[in-house]
C-alpha cells in the first residue's frame, strides 16, 4: 500500500520537474516524461489549461486528466500531478473521481494539485460559469472538504454534502485511492485573504510565486493561519518554481534567458553556485523546488540537475 512520498532525510528538500501541456506534440511529451522517470525528480507535473495561456493562442493543448491517466500507465517510478488543476473547470465530484482513478492507475503515485482557476477565455470558450474570485475559491475549498470525506478508505461509504458551491448526494468512491490516508494535496495560489487560508486548512504542499521577500511574507501568513486551525505549520511544505541551468550562464538558451521560474531569471552556474542560491530559498522556508521548462525541453540539463544538483541536498 502506497504512502505519501518521504522527504530527503537530512534537509527535507525536494525537487520535481514541470512541463506544460501546451505547444508540445504528444510524442515529445512522452519522451520527456519517460526520461524524467529515469531521473531523481520526485514528480512530473503537467498543467491544467483547456487552451494555451502563452505563445500562439490557437496552439495545441492537451487535456489534463486524460493526459495524467496516460502518464500513470506509461511510468514506473515518478509521481504525477497537475500544477495545478482548476477546481472550477469540472464538476467537483467528477474531478475527485478522476483524481482517484489516476491514483489507482499509477498505484499510488498521484499528487492532487489544485487551484481556483483563473483564465477567463477558457471558461467562455467551454461555456463554463466564470464566477467571482471569492466564489471560485469557495468552490476550491468545498471541493477539498468533499475529497477528504470521500477518501475515507471505505469504498462503500456514501457521502452527502451540501455546501454553498459544491453538492453531492449518496456519492461513494469505489475504488478508493491506493495511497493512505489519501493522495497528497498541493494548492497553488497566492491570495493572502482567501486562498492562503484554504492552504493553511487543507494543503500538504503550498505552491507560490514571487521573489524571496514575497515568498517569506506569504509563508508567514500560511504559518499563522495554520496555527489558527490547530495545524503544525511544518506539516505544510512550501514550494516554488525555479529555472535552473547547470553550466556556464552564457550557454543558457536564448528562449530561457528571460526566465519563467516564478518570474525570475534562471539560476545558472556550477552545481556549487546553484546550491548556494537555492539554499537562500531553503533558509526562507522553501523546501520543494519545481524545475520549469522555459525555452523548451532540455533533457541534458534535466540530467545534470538530477545527477549534480539534487544529490547535494540528500546528505
Amino acid at each position: 500500500m502506497a504512502t505519501q512520498p518521504a522527504q530527503t532525510a537530512k534537509t527535507g528538500v525536494r525537487f520535481s520537474v514541470a512541463l506544460s501541456n501546451q505547444h508540445i506534440g504528444w510524442d515529445d511529451y512522452k519522451t520527456a516524461l519517460l526520461a524524467a522517470d529515469e531521473m531523481a525528480f520526485e514528480t512530473f507535473w503537467s498543467f491544467d489549461h483547456l487552451m494555451p495561456i502563452g505563445g500562439d493562442p490557437d496552439g495545441s493543448c492537451h487535456e489534463c486528466y486524460t493526459t495524467l491517466a496516460a502518464f500513470a500507465a506509461l511510468t514506473k517510478r515518478i509521481r504525477i500531478g497537475a500544477l495545478v488543476s482548476g477546481a472550477a473547470y469540472r464538476n467537483p465530484a467528477m474531478q475527485i473521481k478522476l483524481a482517484t482513478q489516476i491514483d489507482v492507475i499509477s498505484d499510488g503515485r498521484f499528487d492532487f494539485g489544485i487551484g481556483a482557476g483563473w483564465a477567463e477565455r477558457e471558461f467562455r470558450a467551454f461555456n463554463l460559469p466564470f464566477s467571482t474570485p471569492k466564489e471560485r475559491i469557495g468552490m476550491l475549498r468545498e471541493t477539498l472538504v468533499l475529497a477528504k470525506r470521500l477518501w475515507s478508505g471505505d469504498p462503500t461509504k456514501k457521502v452527502t454534502y451540501e455546501g454553498k458551491y459544491v453538492q453531492a448526494y449518496d456519492l461513494f468512491l469505489n475504488p478508493q485511492p491506493v495511497q493512505r490516508p489519501r493522495p497528497p494535496i498541493l494548492i497553488g495560489g497566492g491570495g493572502e485573504q482567501l486562498t492562503l487560508r484554504v492552504v493553511a486548512r487543507h494543503a500538504d504542499i503550498w505552491h507560490g510565486f514571487g521573489d524571496l521577500d514575497t515568498l517569506k511574507r506569504k509563508i508567514a501568513l500560511i504559518d499563522d493561519y495554520a496555527r489558527e486551525y490547530k495545524r503544525d505549520p511544518a506539516s505544510i511544505a512550501k514550494s516554488t518554481n525555479v529555472a535552473i541551468w547547470v553550466g556556464d550562464p552564457s550557454s543558457v538558451p536564448a528562449q530561457a534567458a528571460g526566465g519563467r521560474g516564478g518570474g525570475r531569471p534562471p539560476i545558472a552556474g556550477t552545481p556549487e553556485q546553484i546550491e548556494a542560491k537555492l539554499r537562500e530559498y531553503v533558509d526562507a522556508g522553501i523546501t520543494y523546488f519545481i524545475v520549469g521548462s522555459q525555452g523548451g525541453v532540455h533533457l541534458d540539463n534535466w540530467r545534470r540537475i538530477s545527477e549534480q544538483v539534487i544529490p547535494r541536498f540528500q546528505g
